[in-house]
């Protein structure tokens, strides 16, 4: 593994974690309630559910929030956005981040500025938002997208 591959996974989990913690400062609306559709997912790799895996939603043309989703052991996430479920109707590029579960850095490592190196099983296939082949569209109706079917080849 080359230095530069370390350091990009670096700056990708520093990069997550910003965006995770700076959510609730940004987005769309004032106070009050959400109002945003609730939608789910499912995301596969190689056909098995991809526990952990941290998928990314990042709006086209739009000043929406980015909005996040992490998927449970059986594939599933629920999109949120400014820590409260739902996301904003609209086109997005989306990117994905599966960390080697037996490396991923917790929560509490974040909080505390420790970032492990934990690599991303898909090998930063789908982590740029401008390489990355992945989209999503939501419209006010839309509950469930289409599955996510990643490859680690």
């Amino acid at each position: 593994m080359s230095h530069a591959t370390l350091g990009r996974r670096g700056r990708r989990l520093l990069a997550s974690a910003l965006v995770v913690a700076l959510l609730p400062a940004v987005g769309c609306g004032g106070g009050g309630g959400n109002n945003l559709p609730k939608v789910s997912g499912t995301v596969t790799v190689d056909g098995a559910p991809a526990d952990g895996c941290v998928l990314i939603f990042y709006p086209e043309g739009s000043r929406n929030a980015s909005a996040t989703g992490t998927a449970d052991a059986s594939g599933k996430f629920t999109i949120v956005t400014n820590a409260k479920p739902g996301i904003a109707a609209g086109k997005y590029k989306v990117t994905a981040n599966w960390p080697d579960p037996s490396k991923r850095a917790t929560a509490e490592d974040l909080q505390k500025g420790i970032s492990k190196d934990a690599p991303d099983l898909l090998g930063g296939r789908y982590i740029a938002p401008d390489r990355s082949p992945l989209t999503a569209e939501v419209t006010g109706s839309t509950r469930d997208l289409p599955p996510f079917q990643l490859t680690t080849k």
